[in-house]
Formats: C-alpha cells, sequence, structure tokens
C-alpha cells in the first residue's frame, strides 16, 4: 500500500515539473546544463485560493515561476486592502523584497485563486545567474515582465478613481478580465461603488 501511495505521489511530482519544463523549453536549449540544474533544484508547489505563501513578517527566500493561476501580494497597513501586485502565468515573485535580498518585503503574499509555482532557493538562482549566460538571459526577460507590469501600475494609480477602471482596462486587458469585483477594488484601490459607475459608465 505504502509502495503504491510513494508510486503515485512520485508520478504526480513528475508531472508538475514537466509543466515547469515546458515554460523552459521556451527559453533554454535542451542540451544547455544550466536547464538540467534549474530542473534538479526546482519544486512544483500548488496553493489553494486564499492561502497564504507568505506574510507581512515572514521571509521565504524562493523565486517563485507562476506556472498556473495567479499570486498577489497585499500592503495590509493601509485603511482598507490594497492589493500592491498580481503575477499569473510566466510571471515571477519572491518571498523577499527581491531575488538578492533575504528579508522580509512587508507584504502579506497569497494565491489568488488555484495556482502551480515552481520554487528555486535564491541562493541557486544567484549561482545559475553567476555561472550561465542562458540563466542571466533568462532571468532578464522575466524581470522586464515585472517591470512592465510596475510601469503600467503606475499609469493606473496615477489617475483619478474614476478613470482607474478605463486605465486598467486599456493598459492590462488580459488581468482586467480576469479579475473579478472584489479584487478590482483591491487592486485599483477604489469603493466597490465606483467599479460599478465605472463599469455603467464604459
Amino acid at each position: 500500500m505504502a509502495f503504491f501511495l510513494f508510486h503515485e505521489l512520485f508520478i504526480y511530482n513528475i508531472l508538475k515539473v514537466n509543466r515547469f519544463i515546458k515554460h523552459l523549453n521556451a527559453h533554454f536549449n535542451v542540451e544547455d546544463p544550466c536547464r538540467h540544474v534549474l530542473i534538479q533544484h526546482t519544486k512544483v508547489r500548488q496553493g489553494k485560493r486564499g492561502q497564504i505563501y507568505c506574510r507581512e513578517d515572514e521571509s521565504r527566500p524562493y523565486w517563485c515561476y507562476v506556472l498556473e493561476g495567479m499570486v498577489g501580494a497585499y500592503e495590509t497597513r493601509l485603511r482598507k486592502p490594497y492589493l500592491h501586485w498580481i503575477a499569473t502565468e510566466g510571471h515571477y515573485f519572491t518571498g523577499t523584497k527581491h531575488e538578492y535580498s533575504f528579508n522580509s518585503q512587508d507584504l502579506n503574499i497569497q494565491f489568488l485563486k488555484k495556482s502551480k509555482i515552481a520554487c528555486i532557493p535564491l541562493t541557486v538562482l544567484q549561482e545559475l545567474q553567476d555561472r550561465y549566460p542562458s540563466m542571466h538571459h533568462f532571468v532578464s526577460i522575466i524581470r522586464q515582465r515585472k517591470s512592465d507590469f510596475f510601469n503600467k501600475k503606475g499609469l493606473i494609480m496615477a489617475q483619478d478613481a474614476m478613470a482607474r477602471y478605463a486605465k486598467f482596462k486599456e493598459l492590462m486587458p488580459v488581468l482586467f478580465h480576469s479579475l473579478n469585483n472584489k479584487l478590482l477594488s483591491q487592486f485599483l484601490y477604489i469603493d466597490p461603488k465606483t467599479i460599478y459607475e465605472s463599469k455603467r459608465n464604459q
């Protein structure tokens, strides 16, 4: 009985890692030794909607690549919950301030829907970036995605409350259609009533 359970878990973990390998194939040559080392040190984890990944006073020194679902970070010290950032498939986040830090980023990170993430220890990530140009290139591409996200988020939040909804829809249409009204309200930091009014004006 125990053997069959172990076998099923082993097969399940292989299937989860295969999803990550498919993502890597778009950035790494199959024969690239960095690709093999990266896979060896990666653990694929799954989270349920609402599950906390890392609390604001915690530090999780992992670089996490989103394979499926949606992860977000809340600023909890404001008057109401503010969804500072959202990471969807093909984007990354860390359980620290950034990939070269081991300090807490003072944000409450949680799964916004059922998700799968590939987790790599920050020490391994740093070492691979130093050793392999392909890894440095891969991280640079993913980091640029995050930079683009925050540039657009800045443009959105620079608008008044009523205009944020329309600006978000214009600049991030895919993410816009992925969020319900509650998440829209938290991401744009506006009252739910403003969401309804903005929808009526579209």
